[in-house]
């Protein structure tokens, strides 16, 4: 199978522990390249319960109540709680995506931006804390998403470099700072749901990278991740669950049903795949889109689907933009706005001016 091949310089980067400072180009819809401060070396750089909801109990135990325990156990297990994982910087990866990289023989450390590395020691199944960075500002954001190395593969033109996949696999939010450990950029986070507003952050300064970068509650985007100027700020702050915002988010997503059919005929018949089949492979890794009754989730999709990798070039990059989304009403703004941006581009044969 085909996957976007993104390259990386190796060179030698100073690490702030305080602040992770970026160094690289803006993130835009081109094909993604790092490229670190000093350049030295050459470099080129995946079960639900059962739908009943009562069975025969047998001896006097309700198995079904009983797998409805363990899967909210799960759950439970999976979201909300704090853990530690080491940083990277790079790309505001979405969960389910995936991320190809090009490493040089000779760059060991399979190094990042901002003095960030996989490590030398890296494995499959690793698992690392994944920031982009604010396309106006560079700033690192501080919502990212967990990636899994998935593969570690010697690239097939015999030079010694090495390909390594990392694959989008749940929102997180860094709470503090950075901090060293044993050499590597470590950050406590925690994982998220889907919808910001449940998993709300602490009161205490979570979620901040930086002295001036803004944090996760203080309910705006952070500088510069507005790839294009709304018309109206979103001002509702309410949890996605009390009964009008409810009713909102629903329409909004179920809105998005018919804007993402015109986007994939528009790409698909106006020739804007770069490769064969580019978007049957997009959503390979990104699925059916999800159901209207997952609002957040939803909007994710939809920005996968606008933002792919590898890239089409056919729409603004609003992933950070939605990374920061305080709530499910603005995460679906910031989807449909994006999508409908797409197409009125789309529609005119054109592609979106470069971020400047």
């Amino acid at each position: 199978r085909w996957v976007a091949r993104l390259r990386t310089s190796a060179g030698t980067t100073k690490m702030s522990v305080s602040a992770l400072r970026l160094v690289a180009r803006p993130t835009g819809t081109a094909p993604l390249r790092v490229r670190p401060a000093k350049a030295g070396n050459r470099a080129r750089t995946a079960p639900r319960a059962s739908g009943k909801d009562e069975e025969e109990s047998a001896g006097g135990i309700d198995y079904a109540s009983l797998e409805r325990r363990v899967l909210n156990l799960k759950k439970q297990e999976l979201v909300g709680h704090t853990g530690h994982l080491p940083v990277v910087v790079l790309d505001a990866t979405l969960p389910n995506q995936r991320l190809a990289l090009r490493f040089d023989a000779k760059d060991v450390s399979r190094r990042m931006h901002a003095g960030t590395e996989l490590g030398k020691m890296a494995e499959v199944g690793d698992k690392f804390a994944m920031l982009g960075l604010a396309p106006g500002s560079r700033q690192v954001l501080p919502l990212g998403t967990e990636v899994v190395l998935s593969r570690i593969s010697p690239w097939p033109d015999g030079s010694g470099d090495v390909e390594i996949e990392l694959i989008g696999s749940r929102r997180i939010r860094i709470e503090g700072q950075p901090f060293n450990e044993n050499g590597v950029p470590t950050a406590k986070v925690t994982f998220m749901e889907w919808a910001p507003e449940d998993s709300p952050p602490s009161k205490n300064g979570e979620g901040v990278i930086g002295g001036a970068h803004p944090s996760a509650s203080n309910g705006d985007f952070a500088s510069g991740t507005k790839p294009y100027g709304f018309n109206e700020k979103i001002t509702d702050g309410d949890r996605m669950t009390s009964q009008p915002n409810a009713a909102k988010c629903f329409k909004m997503a179920e809105d998005l049903e018919p804007l993402v059919d015109e986007w994939y005929g528009l790409v698909r018949l106006g020739g804007w795949e770069r490769i064969p089949g580019q978007l049957d492979l997009i959503k390979s890794h990104i699925g059916e889109m999800p159901p209207r009754e997952e609002p957040a989730r939803r909007a994710t999709w939809v920005a996968s689907l606008i933002n792919p990798i590898p890239a089409l070039g056919v729409a603004y990059e609003i992933r950070p933009a939605l990374l920061m989304a305080r709530d499910t009403i603005t995460m679906l703004t910031v989807a449909t706005e994006g999508i409908r941006l797409s197409i009125e581009r789309l529609r005119q044969g054109k592609n979106p001016p470069k971020p400047e």
